[in-house]
């Protein structure tokens, strides 16, 4: 996901950043800083994420808690933006409501430019604990 402002800014998002879902004036929803709502931050596919103050009809649709994981994923196909849950099931950004909290917990190392696999962390380290590489599989939830 990697939207430009009617300006054309955007930027790639950074581990351990928050960011909050904004509703454009076009209707879709895009993920933005809350220090500067005019410059859309783009996820990769691959990374990592925590839905922060998830809304109760938001818990409700996706049979999540007020916080959950999530991997984000591109459906180029489609052109969809869409964050696969802990739980198994697939949250369209479109579906988010506005003013959710996104926090980015890891950004695959292929986004920053530096090759390999993995995602990298505030810390540099390239993620292999067992949990977050099931996490990770994404691939086996196709659209």
């Amino acid at each position: 996901m990697c939207y430009a402002s009617a300006e054309g800014h955007s930027r790639i998002a950074r581990a351990d950043e928050a960011l909050v879902v904004r509703r454009q004036p076009h209707g879709t929803n895009w993920l933005v800083s809350p220090e500067d709502a005019s410059i859309a931050v783009c996820l990769r596919t691959g990374t990592e994420v925590e839905l922060l103050y998830v809304p109760e009809e938001t818990q409700r649709r996706f049979g999540v808690t007020k916080e959950a994981t999530a991997v984000f994923k591109t459906d180029h196909w489609w052109r969809r933006d869409v964050f696969v849950l802990k739980n198994g099931r697939k949250a369209l950004l479109g579906k988010l409501q506005e003013g959710q909290v996104v926090r980015v917990l890891s950004v695959p190392i292929e986004a920053l430019g530096l090759g390999g696999g993995g995602s990298l962390r505030e810390n540099a380290s390239v993620v292999s604990k067992p949990e977050e590489r099931e996490l990770a599989d994404y691939r086996n939830y196709g659209l």
